[in-house]
């Protein structure tokens, strides 16, 4: 009977130092740095206008051609490996 008491008040314990501890990280205040970040300057690039463009279409951008030849060179733009500046590798 006192071995079933001592383990039940430990485990009580172990909850209270658990929720503590908890709560004391939430009420934490950390010094993370929110400054906002710099954007990039504008880069006067067609290919962004026209994917704006797309993107301003909705649903209908899925039916129009350049958008779907814009989304394919996006994608030969991603996926293509950067040129080397070797070109005998």
């Amino acid at each position: 009977m006192k071995g079933a008491l001592l383990l039940r008040l430990g485990i009580g314990v172990i909850a209270f130092m658990a929720v503590l501890g908890a709560l004391l990280e939430i009420a934490r205040e950390d010094d993370i740095d929110t400054r906002s970040i710099p954007e990039r300057p504008e880069v006067n690039d067609p290919l962004r206008a026209e994917l704006q463009r797309c993107r301003d279409l909705g649903d209908a951008a899925l039916d129009d051609l350049d958008c779907a030849a814009i989304w394919a060179e996006t994608r030969r733009r991603f996926l293509d490996p950067a040129p080397t500046s070797d070109p005998e590798e």
